[in-house]
């Protein structure tokens, strides 16, 4: 189920990358594949799928009200993921994508970031960490 997400995922970082907006239709389908997947496999259990919904989307929701900077799209996209790959996997996810994306705002000396592209890359660490092991 894990390289259904790469799809969506990766035309996100395309159309972040480009026109900084994440289309509805990638964080709905990957909210799908975690729905289907929640049926079909017993890890990540329920209670790990609604924790990686709810605390990252709450979290980033309150740093987009209190400094900006964080895109409604950004926080639904990484909502998704936190719903479809639990919050263990989200959390590996964004260690791997938010080096990166400091390191990129500093180098470009920007404070909005495309979001969708560096949660890409912290998708396929992830995924290549997986079949590693």
């Amino acid at each position: 189920m894990l390289l259904f997400c790469a799809v969506p995922l990766l035309w996100a970082a395309i159309t972040d990358f480009r026109k900084r907006i994440i289309p509805d239709w990638t964080w709905i389908v990957i909210i799908l594949i975690g729905s289907v997947s929640a049926f079909l496999f017993l890890y990540p259990t329920l209670a790990q799928r609604i924790a990686g919904f709810l605390l990252p989307g709450i979290c980033l929701f309150i740093l987009a009200i209190k400094y900006g900077g964080v895109g409604g799209g950004d926080i639904k996209l990484t909502a998704a993921m936190g719903f479809c790959f639990g919050l263990n996997a989200l959390a590996f996810i964004l260690f791997f994508a938010l080096f990166p994306a400091c390191i990129y705002a500093r180098a470009t000396r920007q404070r909005s970031v495309p979001l969708a592209v560096f949660l890409c890359i912290g998708f396929f660490v992830y995924a290549g960490a997986l079949y590693i092991v």
